[in-house]
């Protein structure tokens, strides 16, 4: 089964095997040292894969890439042409290869983008592995407009690691004599969290099929409260559609590492392993893609929205990041000496800084609107980022800062039972902090299910890039004297701590009291992805984006409008749904109970179910009451021109307004029979994979 382990994927040993090898190598140094392929390898590159395509069955290939929506996008393109004698001809050259042209009018861009300007080029990512899925080659690219603005999430992730790399390699080498490092590669490895449902159920829920969440429903008498979901016996149809799963990446080449349930009832998780921060990206969106496609087969339909149930755990897509150099030194390993570590110290110190100068920022990049429900809601880390270094880490970086001498205790023995002793890890695991050490990486809890992590992984590369490259010039000046370049590391990382400690906690981060110390401490708590976009509206980007040229002014402005049309979108598409709702579901199934009860208490005079009729009456009442409400506030937000103001105004009414119409929604629900019931109810939905 092993030499059929990517057999889809034209990676490097298949262009190796397939192509002149004074080709491959010129190929390969292209990748290596980022030069431009010539016309010929170029060529010689598309026939083999053209070739290699063909003889798996493809008979189309498409650019694939990654607009500002998040999502991919892709426009399939026969191999087969004409010749001028009008014979039939399978052609693919470099130039195909290396460039293609969609439409760049129709995707979100924020305004750089017109409907008459509609020239966008597609370019061919040649550090990732173009695949087959069906018949169709898939090419990763660029996207960018006729006018060289950034389109799309790739390449601006592509040069954010590039600079982390440059900036890190001058520290590293500060230190490392024996080894010379002249690249860092960011490691990343995302664990995908999804709901399942019986596809015959999710077809009779409106807001399940429009929003992937349901905006109302009533809690199941049973939820999560027995935790015997979570690493329980995988249902049978799920263990079918995991199957089905895995042998997908399989072809594709993609290692799936781990699978299993997830807390809440229907929920579940897929991890792939560590691979480059691009292509962990595309790996993630193409597991994603898998895990819909394959779960229609199996009758079921995969939800990705963060909380597509109320009153049980969300989901999300936990980015555990780190970088390692072309030697393989990983930088957040600690080593068994991490107070002599300096190469560690550094870059730890770095992510602290990062961490806590960047924290809205971060929260941006790692949520959306939909995130919203998620975040904060005692199963996610909460609005508020924070750090976690574990006891050990945090005593040794808190005695650099308060100049103590660090005496390291040897806790790290454990004893099992019928077991030699073994060791421990150097930390606990801190569930409810937004970023985590985990003993050789840090976990970013807060990126949320159905978000790409390029954007967050975009941020933290250019927020290292930045504390490095000022930590670097702090040192130079003592490179050739150990000694003073020792003292160095601990004056950096005590100035560090002065300045940053405070995103540093090791607590319970979904306390009431960790609110209360956040806002003493100076931390920004956005509690909606609106809260944070308005403390991006004056937000000086100069060191982190602007000054190495990740995005202009206006392509971070274009970005910002994205952003702020996704709120407006997202809550008007939810209030449509709901209005739909009230009428088609709701205010039938409220009727129909006062209906039957009509006709006995038209026999009995029964004061309790006299009450009950009166209580539905007025409910039915206050939804009308609420369509009525919500309409109103849609056709006010589209008379609003401003983007900032219209997602203001829906963030501060509309989705307000929805929270307080599902409490008399699902109240209602609670005084209706089974009979009068015609929306599944959540007791369904969690019993429907059994």
């Amino acid at each position: 089964m092993i030499e059929k382990f990517g057999i889809k994927s034209f990676n490097k040993k298949k262009m190796k095997e397939s192509l002149p090898y004074p080709i491959y190598l010129k190929w390969k140094d292209a990748l290596r040292n980022e030069k431009d392929l010539d016309r010929e390898t170029a060529d010689a590159i598309a026939h083999a894969m053209k070739d290699w395509a063909l003889n798996n069955g493809a008979t189309h290939f498409a650019h694939w890439f990654l607009p500002l929506s998040g999502h991919t996008a892709k426009k399939h393109e026969a191999f087969i042409s004409r010749t001028s004698d009008g014979e039939p001809i399978n052609r693919f050259s470099g130039k195909e290869l290396v460039k293609g042209e969609p439409d760049a009018s129709s995707f979100p861009s924020g305004g750089m983008r017109s409907t008459f300007e509609a020239r966008g080029y597609t370019y061919w990512d040649l550090t990732a592995n173009s695949f087959i899925i069906g018949n169709v080659l898939y090419i990763p690219t660029i996207f960018m407009s006729y006018k060289g603005e950034k389109l799309d999430k790739r390449g601006p992730l592509i040069d954010s690691t590039k600079i982390l790399s440059n900036e890190g390699v001058k520290v590293v080498n500060l230190f490392e004599k024996d080894e010379f490092a002249y690249r860092m590669r960011v490691k990343v490895g995302l664990e995908q969290e999804f709901f399942l449902v019986d596809k015959e159920i999710y077809k009779k829920r409106s807001d399940l099929k429009n929003i992937g969440r349901t905006i109302v429903g009533a809690p199941s008498p049973k939820g999560q409260e027995l935790s015997d979901h979570y690493f329980g016996q995988i249902p049978a149809r799920v263990e079918k559609f995991y199957k089905d799963v895995d042998e997908k990446l399989y072809d594709l080449g993609i290692y799936s590492e781990a699978e299993h349930n997830e807390v809440a009832p229907n929920q579940f998780e897929m991890a792939i392993l560590f691979e480059n921060v691009n292509v962990a990206i595309d790996d993630n969106q193409l597991l994603m893609n898998i895990l819909k496609e394959t779960a229609l087969e199996n009758n079921l339909v995969c939800l990705f929205h963060e909380k597509p149930f109320a009153t049980v755990n969300g989901s999300g897509k936990h980015n555990n990041y780190s970088i390692v150099t072309n030697y393989g030194l990983n930088v957040f390993d600690p080593g068994d000496d991490p107070y002599n570590n300096n190469v560690f110290l550094l870059f730890v110190a770095a992510l602290i800084e990062a961490t806590d100068k960047y924290q809205s920022l971060l929260r941006v990049s790692a949520s959306s609107t939909s995130n919203d429900f998620r975040l904060g809601a005692d199963e996610a880390p909460p609005a508020i980022v924070s750090l976690f270094l574990g006891s050990d880490l945090e005593e040794l970086f808190r005695d650099i800062k308060e100049n103590i001498e660090y005496k390291k205790e040897d806790k790290n023995i454990f004893r099992g039972y019928n077991l030699l002793s073994v060791p421990k890890d150097s930390s606990d695991r801190n569930r409810t902090a937004a970023v985590a050490f985990t003993g050789n990486k840090f976990e970013f809890r807060m990126l949320g299910s159905s978000k790409t992590g390029s954007d967050l992984n975009i941020a933290l590369n250019c927020a290292m890039a930045d504390s490095l490259s000022k930590i670097y010039e702090k040192l130079d000046p003592h490179k050739d004297d150990y000694d003073e370049l020792r003292k160095s590391v601990l004056e950096i990382v005590k100035e560090i701590m002065d300045k940053h400690d405070r995103i540093i906690c090791d607590g319970d981060n979904y306390s009431l009291e960790w609110r209360d110390e956040a806002k003493r401490r100076g931390l920004a708590n956005h509690k909606t992805y609106f809260d944070a976009l308005v403390a991006l509206k004056d937000f000086d980007f100069t060191d982190i984006f602007l000054k190495r040229g990740i995005y202009t002014e206006k392509e971070i402005r274009a970005s910002y409008e994205v952003n702020l049309e996704e709120v407006v979108i997202y809550h008007t598409l939810e209030a449509k749904i709901m209005m739909s709702m009230i009428e088609k579901d709701l205010i039938p199934m409220g009727l129909s109970e006062l209906n039957d009860m009509t006709e006995v208490l038209k026999f009995k005079n029964n004061e309790m179910l006299s009450f009950k009729y009166d209580k539905i009456n007025k409910m039915i009442t206050k939804l009308l009451e609420c369509e009525r409400d919500i309409e109103s506030l849609i056709s006010h937000s589209n008379k609003i021109d401003d983007i900032y103001k219209k997602a203001e105004y829906v963030e501060r009414n509309i989705a307000t307004k929805l929270l307080a119409t599902r409490e008399i929604a699902d109240e209602m629900e609670k005084l209706i029979s089974r009979k009068n019931i015609t929306l599944p109810s959540y007791e369904d939905i969690f019993n429907s994979l059994s």
